[in-house]
């Protein structure tokens, strides 16, 4: 989700008190309530966006958790998986979309902000409520149709740096009948690294970016999540649109 375009809005809506929008957590009432377990398989899959190993049927999904936190329709079908083989977090993503949108035109991981696309944010810690030492970091990783990806960390307060990159992350995509899939994964001794993976759980937003053309300049954004934020206007970057992954042995 572009952070710009969420930021600026909330602001317009507060009536520009941008000071009240930058100081203000969203207190989280499923932390802890929505949970999925990434189970633990022996198997390596090719990373090509196919995700057509045996191996994912095997794994539970996400199926039907997707929805429009924002919007009073149904969200068209998003399926999300994920397994461990005890060195990779391995993930993929089946979307359905009957027009997706994806740029020609590379300039930088930016471009990914207006395309179609799925995103994972993760955090080892709570995002909105610093403690004395502060907030520590928290990372997303947003990737298109064709597996190109944006990658950025944030501090608090909303400070978001593209620099950065995640570690070790592979990720391709591929356009099918109806939509496109994402497969990727992530080493597991990364995400120990960045302390996000902790006692074997680790909270996890799982998001997807719906973007329709508008017949304007800019296409029509709709924001689809596993996890219901409860704010009033669009916003990922709040501790209540996370979950909780649970890593099983």
């Amino acid at each position: 989700m572009n952070p710009n375009y969420r930021y600026l809005l909330a602001a317009a809506l507060l009536g520009g008190s941008t000071a009240w929008a930058a100081h203000t957590p969203v207190i989280s009432p499923n932390y802890g309530m929505t949970q999925y377990d990434v189970v633990k398989r022996g198997d390596v899959v090719t990373i090509d966006g196919k995700a057509d190993e045996d191996i994912w049927a095997q794994i539970p999904a996400l199926a039907g958790s997707f929805h429009y936190p924002w919007a009073a329709k149904e969200a068209p079908p998003t399926v999300f998986k994920a397994f461990s083989n005890g060195e990779n977090l391995y993930f993929s993503f089946a979307v359905s979309d009957k027009q997706v949108l994806a740029s020609e035109h590379w300039r930088d991981e930016n471009t990914v902000d207006g395309e179609d696309r799925v995103e994972l944010f993760f955090a080892g810690e709570p995002i909105d409520r610093p403690g004395e030492d502060g907030m520590s970091r928290y990372y997303a990783i947003e990737i298109d149709s064709q597996g190109r990806v944006h990658d950025y960390a944030i501090d608090y307060y909303r400070k978001f740096d593209s620099s950065w990159n995640l570690p070790g992350l592979e990720s391709k995509a591929e356009l099918t009948a109806s939509g496109y899939s994402v497969e990727g994964k992530i080493p597991l001794q990364t995400l120990q690294d960045l302390k996000l993976l902790r006692d074997g759980t680790m909270r996890t937003g799982v998001f997807r970016a719906e973007f329709s053309p508008s017949g304007g300049a800019e296409p029509l954004m709709e924001w689809i999540s596993w996890v219901n934020p409860n704010t009033p206007q669009p916003d990922f970057h709040v501790d209540s649109a996370f979950g909780i992954f649970r890593f099983l042995p």
